[in-house]
């Protein structure tokens, strides 16, 4: 009985490197990151934060002076809730709960 040998002669493709698929996942890895720096620095809110230190002021707080007595003012000019202010007074400058002030303490007001 004879017996036939057959042999595949279909085209068949090289296999890669390990080492150039390291390098190529690299260089992806690279590529995305320069993409989202790119994308990070030209968002809106990456300046949001720097219109918002511009736009503090410092106020020293006189003898007998209340936070309501220096949140009025900045309500006022902004038409806000004068409680609103008052919040971020307290959030900006780590009151406490009575908002107790010391005369010639300083206090960050953001507008």
């Amino acid at each position: 009985m004879k017996t036939m040998k057959i042999y595949d002669h279909g085209l068949t493709r090289q296999k890669r490197k390990p080492r150039f698929r390291a390098v190529r996942s690299a260089m992806v890895i690279v590529a995305a990151f320069g993409v989202g720096l790119y994308i990070g620095s030209t968002t809106p809110w990456s300046q949001a934060e720097t219109v918002a230190n511009d736009t503090a002021a410092v106020h020293v707080v006189e003898p007998g002076e209340t936070v309501w007595d220096i949140a009025r003012p900045v309500a006022d000019a902004q038409g806000q809730d004068i409680r609103e202010v008052i919040y971020q007074l307290e959030v900006n400058n780590d009151l406490d709960d009575n908002c107790t002030l010391k005369p010639g303490q300083r206090l960050i007001i953001r507008y």
